[in-house]
């Protein structure tokens, strides 16, 4: 590994990590007993599934970790979010969006008007506020 993983804040942030594990293990051994007490079900099957997914979810954890790990060797840590275009020109409906979002990034109060034709974001005018840039 690179880094260290950060420590638990706490006793009680271990004791609660505790329990949750507790927890789930509890839950899952119920679950199992619940289904063992089925009549219905052969204990051959029960075998197979209880193996099948002890083998066949730590594998795909697996996978999924060294392929993540083999993301972040060729392209190293993430400096910053990436900043996407995503223009709203269109709503769910298909209505055409009418709205100068940067000037509503200011607002306190949007007012979204909505017809069959069209859809409008408007912000009362007079009533814009300067928010600082936040990074």
């Amino acid at each position: 590994m690179r880094f260290q993983r950060p420590a638990l804040s706490g006793p009680l942030h271990v004791a609660s990590h505790v329990f949750l594990v507790v927890f789930g293990w509890l839950l899952f051994g119920g679950f199992w007993w619940a289904v063992l007490q089925q009549e219905t079900n052969s204990l051959s099957n029960i075998v197979w599934l209880l193996a099948g997914t002890l083998v066949l979810l730590p594998v795909i954890t697996l996978y999924w970790v060294l392929h993540n790990r083999g993301i972040y060797d060729r392209k190293g840590p993430r400096r910053q979010v990436q900043v996407v275009e995503s223009p709203y020109l269109q709503d769910w409906a298909g209505r055409p969006v009418h709205a100068e979002f940067e000037h509503l990034k200011q607002a306190p109060l949007i007012t979204i008007r909505s017809t069959p034709d069209a859809k409008h974001f408007l912000a009362p005018p007079g009533q814009l506020q300067a928010f600082p840039e936040t990074a």
